[in-house]
């Protein structure tokens, strides 16, 4: 609970908040708590992998952050464009300092700038990176498929901001909650057309018929990095690949059924209800990605 004492003070005499019943001055706090990325979710964030100081899909990720820049009407820092290099050097000075020398997730989150309250005083922007290891020094197939559901309660908006991971999460959250509570997997979430787009935090892909099928981004998932690296290698090795809608009765048609994301890479999935999946694209695919890590 935090609770702002008052807006306007005498100047001798430092604001306060309350941070669980407990009296502190904002400069105590850091003034976190002025922070538009808090105070409103005015924010878009990137998690990427670095093995062994390889950042990978550093390029794509930028792009895609960029973009979710320019639909939020945030100023774009030269850094994040011409000096992206200057980036990139912060990220592996960060391993660095860190002591990470192998395998990591980074997780670049952008703000804007402190100040207004819905209406922002400025379209100026801070930028937050952070690092934690990872165990695995390449993308390892889950030993275990996972055994999914379908979230029902609430329903993706298709917008302009589908394609992009915002501060505004919620719905992935209660998600997440409501997989805990039933000790599933993953959850599958549907758009508001009741259409199966994505999972929790991974990207979907089935195959029916001997094709790879994945929903479209016009669909309302994410536009994910490991997705279009998927859909790409699947072309390359000539594996029918196709971007078309997905129904809960096509998961009970589909061979096999697999979730991708930047960090985990693939997860394949063995079972939803009483159906039962294969894993054998989820394993070619696995090593194709790490032979391209590498």
């Amino acid at each position: 609970m935090f609770i702002i004492v008052s807006k306007k003070y005498p100047m001798n005499i430092k604001r306060q908040i309350i941070i669980n019943g407990t009296f502190i001055t904002e400069d105590e706090s850091n003034n976190c708590f002025q922070n538009r990325a808090f105070l409103y979710g005015d924010s878009l964030f990137e998690t990427i992998r670095v093995n062994n100081r390889n950042i990978l899909y550093f390029e794509e990720h930028l792009l895609r952050l960029i973009s979710g820049m320019t639909i939020l009407k945030y100023h774009i820092p030269d850094k994040f464009t011409i000096f992206k290099d200057k980036l990139k050097d912060e990220i592996l000075s960060l391993l660095n300092r860190n002591k990470i020398f192998k395998s990591a997730r980074i997780r670049i989150t952008v703000f804007r700038k402190s100040g207004g309250f819905y209406t922002p005083e400025t379209n100026e922007i801070d930028y937050l990176i952070s690092a934690s290891q990872l165990d695995s020094e390449k993308f390892i197939l889950n030993t275990e498929g996972l055994q999914v559901s379908v979230y029902h309660e609430l329903k993706k908006t298709i917008n302009l901001f589908s394609p992009y991971k915002t501060g505004n999460s919620l719905l992935y959250i209660l998600a997440g909650v409501y997989k805990n509570e039933i000790a599933a997997g993953d959850c599958l979430i549907l758009n508001e057309k009741n259409q199966i787009i994505e999972a929790v935090s991974s990207n979907l892909f089935l195959v029916k018929n001997k094709i790879l099928i994945t929903p479209p981004v016009s669909d309302g998932c994410v536009d994910g990095i490991m997705r279009n690296e998927i859909i790409r290698l699947a072309k390359l090795h000539e594996i029918p690949c196709i971007e078309q809608s997905i129904s809960e009765p096509d998961l009970f048609r589909a061979e096999e059924l697999f979730l991708t994301n930047s960090i985990s890479g693939i997860q394949w999935v063995v079972a939803y209800k009483d159906k039962r999946y294969y894993k054998r694209l989820s394993e070619f695919f696995i090593h194709r990605l790490n032979a391209v890590a590498d």
